[in-house]
């Protein structure tokens, strides 16, 4: 949960912080406003941060896992719609698609995880 999460952190405060940096390389191209990539950002850190803290706590940590399990699905619906507009040599396209699926198995892992404890 923790490792997952620290990624989600460093990817969030990146766009949060430096949204022209990330935009065209491991997010959509560059945007005319960088408003809605620095919202994503925040968003992002705010799920991560929940995640660790939760992490500790025998009550929140099968929330947080089914909250990070429900963004990897919208994250992988989106990365779809956007592979089937731009085609499949889009590579932030299929990072798009690709990178919530390895993601969506190392929360279900930690879901299977918590169950079994």
């Amino acid at each position: 949960m923790v490792a997952n999460s620290l990624g989600r952190l460093a990817y969030g405060l990146a766009t949060m912080l430096a949204p022209r940096f990330v935009a065209g390389r491991w997010a959509a191209p560059a945007p005319d406003s960088v408003l809605n990539l620095r919202g994503f950002g925040g968003q992002h850190i705010a799920i991560a941060v929940f995640t660790v803290f939760s992490s500790r706590s025998t009550r929140l940590a099968r929330p947080a896992v089914l909250l990070n399990l429900g963004v990897e699905v919208c994250d992988a619906a989106v990365g779809a719609l956007e592979v089937r507009e731009r085609g499949t040599q889009d590579q932030i396209a299929m990072g798009a698609l690709v990178l919530p699926f390895i993601n969506l198995a190392t929360w279900l892992s930690a879901l299977r995880r918590l169950d079994r404890a």
